[in-house]
């Protein structure tokens, strides 16, 4: 079951987590270069987002590749990929322009919703072996 889970974890949510992260990588980079040229307030909420989201990255790494994480540093990151995944997904279907519009296509659903239920499905499993550890 353990082995299943980590397959669908790498299949469903690691891999467009992947495509995610570079994709944090350019919002990172565009938000620190211009953090001086739009409000302050609107580059570090990207700065912000797109640290969580590598962090999440790393945490999924760390389930799919067997990357070697503290549990409670794998539980911290799994959290921090959920927010930037929810804020990023929200910001997109709420965003009033053309440039960055999400609608509710297979492909969205993908990008964001599987890597989603995952992170949730892991965060939930480390909550329960962290209360059965104590």
């Amino acid at each position: 079951m353990r082995n299943l889970l980590i397959g669908l974890t790498t299949i469903l949510a690691w891999v467009p987590s992947t495509l995610l992260v570079i994709l944090a990588f350019f919002a990172l980079i565009g938000a620190i270069g211009s953090i001086f040229d739009l409000p302050i307030m609107f580059s570090l909420k990207w700065i912000v987002t797109s640290v969580f989201g590598i962090f999440g990255y790393i945490a999924l790494t760390s389930v799919s590749w067997g990357l070697k994480l503290k549990h409670k540093t794998r539980l911290v990151f799994l959290i921090f990929g959920l927010l930037a995944l929810a804020f990023t997904y929200w910001s997109g279907v709420n965003f009033d322009g053309e440039m960055f519009k999400l609608g509710s296509s297979w492909f969205e659903f993908y990008l964001f919703l599987c890597p989603a239920i995952f992170l949730i499905i892991h965060i939930v499993l480390h909550l329960v072996w962290v209360r059965k550890a104590i």
